[in-house]
């Protein structure tokens, strides 16, 4: 869904697509994540519908200040809540999918035969089926062998900064995915085997360095090599760092505060209508509108 995210923005994220079978976060624009819950509201609404809409949820969900604008800080907080929203909905699910007993919890072996029944899941291979099974084993915290609701989140969305128990197994499988001698630690060339992936998970100001500062910058022993706990300090502290809803929030504000106050009015609302409901529903909402004149 949205991400990470968070989330999920990042090399977790595609692996949370091809484990899980579910599109990775990353691939929904702007234009379809400000609505959040009320995004499947507005398929068949005509403009004028979709305006009304527009500033009930403002008036209603976002405008705290009750100024009719929306600031950079109620859009922070509304953007935070459509990515935990929407993130709490897709574990759900995704636990009520293949909970077919409708039980507490699932097996591995229910959650492997509900993976099997969607069509588009990638064939497993002899690597992400041990990953799997050994993101099952650390999300099951009492050891029964199955997933709570709570466990099966950590299991799902094992880079949320709540599930510090399995920022372990991440780093695990970052180190492994780079290191082709085995010896558990990466080299510089090892390390930037898979540089290309990374500008998803560094932004800004740490991507401007080249990959022997960078490098150098993770290499806090300045021993030549990377070790787990240094992998993990730098990659953990800029998944925090990388809130994927604040940027989402400060990328809307850029492209539709035109007085550049520090405020979304309802007019600048209206005239960048696209950037809240999409190019596509809103030429639905047009087609609509003229369908209906013409009966």
């Amino acid at each position: 869904m949205y991400s990470k995210i968070f989330a999920c923005l990042s090399i977790f994220g595609v692996l949370h697509g091809v484990i899980h079978g579910v599109p990775n976060k990353e691939d929904h624009s702007h234009e379809h994540v400000f609505l959040g819950e009320y995004a499947t509201n507005v398929l068949n609404m005509a403009p004028k519908e979709l305006e009304d809409m527009l500033f009930w949820l403002v008036e209603q969900r976002i405008d705290h200040d009750k100024d009719m604008k929306v600031d950079i800080y109620e859009l922070k907080h509304w953007m935070s809540h459509v990515y935990h929203h929407d993130l709490e909905n897709e574990i759900m699910q995704a636990f009520f999918d293949c909970n077919k007993k409708k039980d507490h919890d699932i097996t591995f072996k229910e959650y492997r035969a509900c993976l099997a029944r969607k069509a588009d899941t990638p064939a497993p291979t002899v690597k992400s089926e041990n990953r799997l099974v050994a993101r099952w084993k650390r999300a099951d915290q009492d050891g029964d062998n199955r997933l709570s609701l709570t466990e099966f989140g950590a299991f799902y969305a094992p880079e949320e900064s709540h599930h510090q128990h399995m920022h372990g197994l991440l780093v695990d499988e970052y180190i492994e995915d780079r290191d082709s001698d085995g010896d558990y630690h990466l080299t510089f060339k090892e390390y930037t085997s898979q540089s290309v992936n990374e500008r998803d998970l560094n932004s800004g100001e740490d991507w401007e360095l080249s990959l022997n500062e960078r490098f150098n910058k993770i290499d806090e022993n300045k021993d030549e090599i990377l070790s787990h706990p240094e992998v993990e300090n730098y990659l953990f502290p800029v998944l925090y760092d990388h809130n994927p809803a604040d940027e989402e929030a400060e990328h809307i504000m850029a492209e539709t505060d035109d007085d550049k106050d520090g405020k979304i009015s309802h007019y600048e609302m209206m005239k960048h209508l696209r950037v809240f409901v999409g190019s596509q529903v809103l030429q639905q909402g047009k087609l609509l509108m003229r369908s209906r004149d013409e009966l």
